[in-house]
C-alpha cells in the first residue's frame, strides 16, 4: 500500500520564512566623523547613522571602548550590524 504524505500547509510555511517584500526598501546609512560631529576630544572610533526604513527615525551608533552599540537600544538593536557592514 502506498503511503500518503502530509498535505503541506503553505500559510504556515510563509509565516516562519518571514514576509518577502517585492520592492523592499534598503537601509540608509550616513558615516558621520566623530571629532566634528562629537568633538575634537571624544573617544568614539565610529560614528553612524542608520535608518532601517526610510521613514523612520535614524538610530545613532557608537564605535568606542564599549564595543559597538545603538544609542537607545544597545549592542542587538539590528541597525549596529547594518553600520558595521557599511564600516568595514
Amino acid at each position: 500500500m502506498a503511503r500518503r504524505s502530509t498535505p503541506v500547509n503553505r500559510n504556515a510555511v510563509m509565516a516562519e520564512q518571514g514576509q518577502l517584500d517585492l520592492f523592499p526598501e534598503r537601509p540608509v546609512i550616513e558615516i558621520l566623523d566623530p571629532r566634528q560631529t562629537i568633538g575634537p576630544a571624544t573617544a568614539v572610533q565610529d560614528l553612524a547613522r542608520v535608518r532601517i526604513r526610510p521613514s523612520e527615525s535614524p538610530h545613532l551608533v557608537f564605535h568606542d571602548r564599549h564595543g559597538w552599540y545603538c544609542e537607545t537600544h544597545g549592542p542587538r538593536c539590528p541597525s549596529v550590524s547594518l553600520a558595521q557592514a557599511e564600516l568595514r
